[in-house]
């Protein structure tokens, strides 16, 4: 049987999926840059984002570009307060050990992932919740389908991107952290406050991730478990990318995206659940890891001290 494909509508979905997913892979990227440790809660940042920007769109009755403001001011100061009251003690244990401290601070990351989810579950209830927002415009265009939410998501991610990739490349502070993620005690040596770059990029890792909330709801809906669900998809994104790798994250980002919507339809075509959608980014994770276990981009430089 001959598997129908709606090229130019694939692109779209793929473009749609992979805008979102770069978004929240960008911030366990810059996290793992600095601190060495995959951090789980990073999907709650994803999830508070969301929820502050409904608080703004739903309680206040304001629009969702305010409420974008609130989603990266949201997740940017839960991950801050995260690192504040959490992470920032156990950089001390384990000292003679990398793998202790890092083993150390993954746990504790799954656990206050568990503490947020259920606080937010706790307050916004476990029922699925929209935003409100006005009936989108529907476009056609070579055969695709799409709506002004679809141009908005994909235009502010790509935005937001290169508004990181200047950051870090052009200003002082972003200078400071990439210096800082290379070598943490030369950057000392150097000058640079490092504790204060650390919670920069706590900031900001926190803030991408709730802005990737926002777009995440804005595209299906809210849960408490909207962070959960994409975070190891975005794990997938970042290794195969290469760890620590900003622009291997990015493009990993779009090739998943790809992946996904190419297999949702070969599914379809098949006559097979689109319950496995899943599985293949974790299909291509393991193909990687055989072939190219470093990932697409790695990080060539090895961090040292801190």
């Amino acid at each position: 049987m001959a598997i129908v494909i709606n090229v130019s509508q694939l692109i779209i979905d793929s473009i749609l999926t992979g805008s979102i997913l770069a978004l929240g892979a960008i911030g366990l990227t810059l996290v793992y840059r600095v601190m060495n440790f995959p951090n789980f809660v990073h999907a709650e940042f994803v999830t508070f984002g969301a929820y502050s920007a409904y608080i703004i769109n739903k309680t206040l009755e304001l629009n969702l570009v305010i409420g974008s403001i609130f989603s990266f001011i949201g997740g940017g100061l839960l991950a801050m307060a995260s690192y504040k009251f959490v992470f920032s003690k156990l950089q001390t244990v384990g000292t003679a050990s990398g793998t202790a401290r890092m083993t150390s601070m993954l746990i504790a990351s799954i656990g206050l992932s568990f503490v947020f989810r259920h606080t937010i579950q706790e307050i916004w209830g476990a029922n699925v919740v929209y935003y409100e927002i006005n009936t989108p415009n529907i476009y056609e265009m070579v055969g695709a389908r799409f709506t002004s939410i679809d141009l908005v998501i994909i235009g502010s991610s790509v935005a937001l991107v290169l508004m990181l990739h200047l950051f870090l490349t052009q200003t002082n502070i972003g200078k400071a952290i990439r210096a800082t993620a290379d070598n943490p005690n030369l950057s000392k040596i150097s000058g640079i406050d490092t504790e204060k770059v650390i919670y920069i990029v706590w900031f900001i890792s926190g803030g991408v991730a709730g802005f990737s909330g926002l777009l995440r709801g804005v595209d299906t809906r809210l849960t408490p478990w909207l962070g959960w669900n994409i975070l190891l998809i975005a794990f997938t994104v970042v290794i195969l990318g290469g760890i620590g790798s900003f622009y291997g994250a990015i493009l990993a980002a779009y090739i998943i995206g790809f992946a996904e919507n190419i297999g949702v339809v070969a599914l379809i075509n098949l006559g097979l659940s689109t319950s496995y959608r899943p599985a293949i980014a974790f299909t291509i994770l393991i193909i990687m890891l055989i072939l190219k276990p470093r990932g697409l981009f790695s990080t060539s430089s090895t961090r040292k001290g801190g």
